[in-house]
Formats: structure tokens, C-alpha cells, sequence
């Protein structure tokens, strides 16, 4: 799992295994307001190259659940919104239970 805090926007590091090999990413994390979404964005850590940028934090089915899906080529593996909580009843995690009732699991790419 990715360590989010809940309730506010952030950024960090951090260093997850993908494939059979540990990858350094650079992880900023903002809450839209007026949308009412989170979106994250991606940077190479080593290279500061952006990868991927404002990518909805949004549950759903597979395979439509892996936010990274369409982006295999990257190499930086499979990422889904997970509801843990009974009180997860949003098909998206709001401004406060993003890092509670709703985590950002990473895993080894799919397909």
C-alpha cells in the first residue's frame, strides 16, 4: 500500500516492488474541490522525469479497477482504489477517508 494522510493534498517518495525489482516514484497527491476527487501524479524519482500527470483516484471493476492499465509501458506496475471500510459507500474516497476507508494498493503490472 501507498502511506496516504487523509485530508490533505502531499507529496512524497517511495519505494515499492514492481515486477521483481524495487522502483523509487515521486507521488503528489491533490484534492479537487470542486470536482470532488482526488488525482495523483507521477515522477521517475531518479531521472525527475514526469510520468503520468492528474490521474483520478477512482474505484471500479476489473479491469477497469487498475488506474496504470493503459499505461503498462511505463513499467511501474498496477495501482487500484480500495474501499475497506463498511462505511466506503462513494464509488470514489472523498477528502477525508482517502488513507482510511479507501487505500491506494500497488502491485506488479497486469497483462
Amino acid at each position: 500500500m501507498v502511506p496516504l494522510v487523509p485530508g490533505r493534498n502531499q507529496s512524497f517518495t517511495c519505494t515499492l516492488p514492481i515486477d521483481s525489482k524495487n522502483v523509487t516514484l515521486a507521488f503528489t497527491f491533490t484534492y479537487n474541490r470542486i470536482g470532488e476527487y482526488w488525482f495523483m501524479s507521477i515522477t521517475d524519482s531518479r531521472s525527475n522525469t514526469l510520468l503520468l500527470d492528474a490521474v483520478p483516484l477512482v474505484t471500479g471493476l476489473f479491469p477497469a479497477e487498475d488506474l496504470l492499465g493503459q499505461y503498462t509501458y511505463l513499467g511501474i506496475g498496477s495501482a487500484s482504489i480500495v474501499p475497506v471500510s463498511s462505511l466506503s459507500e462513494a464509488d470514489i474516497p472523498n477528502e477525508w477517508n482517502l488513507g482510511t476507508d479507501y487505500v491506494l494498493v500497488w502491485g506488479d503490472t497486469i497483462g
